[in-house]
């Protein structure tokens, strides 16, 4: 079987959008494998729907492999490794657990602010385009999901936790 040729422009963007589908996923999965199986899969994502998407892939990328990671995260049963983890590995890993927990806690739309702006490093431009919503929704999407994080974890760097 072959494989069919990747569209116009695919080739030139994909290693821009595979790095930052990458980190995005290992920001929230922390496991390097896993989080490149889930940036493949997001890449394989753009590159078929690359008409609709092509003018903001590595955004929409993004996107797309940050909610695959949290799904991964929530099905794969990781938790009770991560746990495992926990207790022989430095406090941030503990950290990290209950910034998983808390995320999966906030509303969808929150959510995906959350971790298109604060865990995949993406400007309010930028998550306002791959979300496909205005840049003061994003303001109000990231404010509301950091007061939520902040009444379930209390104050917390996000930077440290990822």
């Amino acid at each position: 079987m072959t494989a069919s040729p990747a569209p116009d422009g695919f080739d030139q963007a994909f290693p821009a959008i595979y790095r930052a589908a990458f980190s995005a996923a290992r920001r929230i999965l922390r496991d390097e494998h896993a989080a490149d199986d889930v940036a493949v899969d997001a890449c394989y994502r753009a590159a078929r729907h690359w008409d609709q998407v092509s003018t903001y892939a590595g955004p929409w990328t993004v996107r797309v492999a940050s909610n695959l990671a949290i799904d991964t995260a929530r099905r794969s049963g990781r938790r009770s490794r991560f746990r495992e983890r926990a207790r022989t590995s430095p406090a941030t890993s503990s950290d990290r657990l209950d910034l998983v927990d808390a995320l999966r806690r906030l509303p969808k739309r929150q959510r995906e602010v959350v971790a298109l702006r604060y865990l995949a490093d993406l400007s309010e431009s930028e998550t306002a385009q791959a979300l496909g919503i205005a840049p003061g929704t994003v303001k109000i999407h990231a404010h509301r999901g950091l007061a939520a994080l902040r009444a379930h974890l209390g104050p917390v760097d996000l930077e440290a936790a990822s």
